[in-house]
C-alpha cells in the first residue's frame, strides 16, 4: 500500500475499507475534547495519559493503552508512504485531531511523503450533514480526487493552535480563536464552541449540561432522546452518545445530582450495561430540586458538582479560582470559589 488513511474513529474507517479507495486506514481513536492534554508532553506521554483518563470513564486501560501504542507507531511509519490522507469534518472532534496530526507532520521530517486532506462541512443529497460516517462507500471514494495539499501555512497554523490548546491559560487559546484562522476554515467555529463547554457564568452548568437539563425538565426522559434532541439543538457538531452520557452520569452521579433516574438509583452509562440497551433505556430522568433550581439560575452548579475537570491544557477545580464562560459577553472570566461574578 503506498497511501495511509486517517481518519476519526471506526465508523469512517470502516466506509473507507468498503470504498474503492486503496490503501492502508488508521482510525484516530480520542474524544479530545473531554479530558486532559496538558502541554509540554511528547506524543508517547500524551498517549500513556490519555489511555489513563479514558480507563477511568469505564473503557480497559490495558487495551486503551496497547491501542494507543500500536495507532502511534504507524503514525510514526507515515514516512514509508507515497502520501498521507486525511479524512476529517467540521466539528470540533475532528478539528482537534487536526491540529494534533498536523502540528505531528510539522514537527518531523516526513521525507517524500506527500501530505493531502479531505475535510468538507456538507454533502450533497445529506441534510443535514453530520459527518463522513453518513455517506456511502461509493459517496465517500467520489471525495478521493478532491482531497487537497497540506499547505505550509495550515502546518503553522495547526502548530500555533495545538500549543494553544493545550495551554494552562484559556485566554491564550482565546487569543487564538480571534487570530485569522482562515487557512483552516472550519477552525473557529469548532473551537468557539469548546469554549462554550467552559462553566456558565449564570449557573455553573456547560452548554451540553444546561441543555440536558433543559430537555429532561420539558419531559424529554429517555436518555437516547435526550441526546438526539441535544444534538439536532446544535449547529456545530460537538459530542456523540459515549460522551453525551457521560454527561449525564455526571450530573446524575455527584454527592449532590441535578437529575435523578427512576427510584432514585443511579444512572447507568451503556458501558455499564454492555447487553442491555433496553434496560439502558428504561433509565427514566427527572431533575432534582437542586436541579431545578440551578436550571433557574437560583443556584450554582460548580460547586454542587464538585467541578475537576480538564478542558486541553487547563485544569478546572471547583475549590480553585475558575474560568468560566460569558455566554453574553462571549468570553471566558475568571472567578473566585464559590463567586459567579
Amino acid at each position: 500500500m503506498t497511501t495511509l488513511h486517517i481518519t476519526n474513529g471506526d465508523g469512517a474507517a470502516a466506509i473507507l475499507k468498503a470504498s474503492s479507495v486503496k490503501g492502508d486506514i488508521l482510525p484516530w481513536r480520542d474524544t479530545m475534547h473531554d479530558g486532559p492534554f496538558p502541554q509540554g508532553l511528547s506524543l508517547e506521554k500524551a498517549s500513556a495519559l490519555r489511555a489513563e483518563y479514558l480507563s477511568r470513564q469505564g473503557l480497559d486501560e490495558e487495551e486503551v493503552r496497547r491501542g494507543f501504542e500500536l495507532r502511534d507507531a504507524h503514525l510514526k511509519g507515515a514516512g514509508k508512504y507515497e502520501e498521507v490522507i486525511l479524512w476529517y469534518e467540521h466539528d470540533l472532534l475532528d478539528q482537534l485531531q487536526i491540529l494534533q496530526l498536523l502540528h505531528w507532520f510539522n514537527s518531523v521530517d516526513r521525507g517524500k511523503t506527500k501530505l493531502s486532506m479531505v475535510c468538507i462541512n456538507q454533502f450533497q443529497g445529506i441534510i443535514p450533514f453530520l459527518g463522513l460516517g453518513q455517506l456511502s462507500p461509493d459517496q465517500l471514494a467520489t471525495l478521493h480526487p478532491e482531497r487537497e495539499t497540506v499547505s505550509n501555512e495550515q502546518l503553522n497554523l495547526a502548530a500555533k493552535g495545538w500549543a494553544a490548546f493545550r495551554n494552562p491559560n484559556p485566554q491564550i487559546l482565546a487569543a487564538f480563536i480571534n487570530s485569522d484562522l482562515s487557512a483552516l476554515p472550519f477552525l473557529k467555529k469548532a473551537l468557539e464552541r469548546h469554549l462554550e463547554e467552559y462553566p456558565s457564568l449564570r449557573n455553573g452548568l456547560n452548554k451540553t449540561q444546561n441543555k440536558i437539563l433543559k430537555f429532561v425538565n420539558e419531559g424529554t426522559r429517555d436518555p437516547v432522546e435526550n441526546f438526539k434532541a441535544c444534538l439536532e439543538s446544535e449547529t456545530v457538531f460537538f459530542q456523540g452518545d459515549w460522551s453525551h452520557f457521560n454527561e449525564i452520569s455526571r450530573l446524575c452521579n455527584g454527592p449532590k445530582p441535578l437529575i435523578k433516574c427512576y427510584e432514585g438509583q443511579k444512572f447507568n452509562h451503556p458501558l455499564d450495561l454492555p447487553e442491555s440497551l433496553d434496560e439502558f433505556r428504561s433509565q427514566k430522568l427527572s431533575l432534582t430540586e437542586r436541579g431545578e433550581m440551578v436550571l433557574e439560575n437560583k443556584t450554582d452548579a460548580v460547586e454542587l458538582l464538585e467541578i475537576d475537570q480538564w478542558f486541553g491544557g487547563v485544569h478546572l477545580q471547583y475549590n480553585s479560582p475558575i474560568w468560566r464562560w460569558d455566554s453574553e459577553a462571549n468570553k471566558l472570566v475568571q472567578t473566585a470559589p464559590g463567586h459567579r461574578s
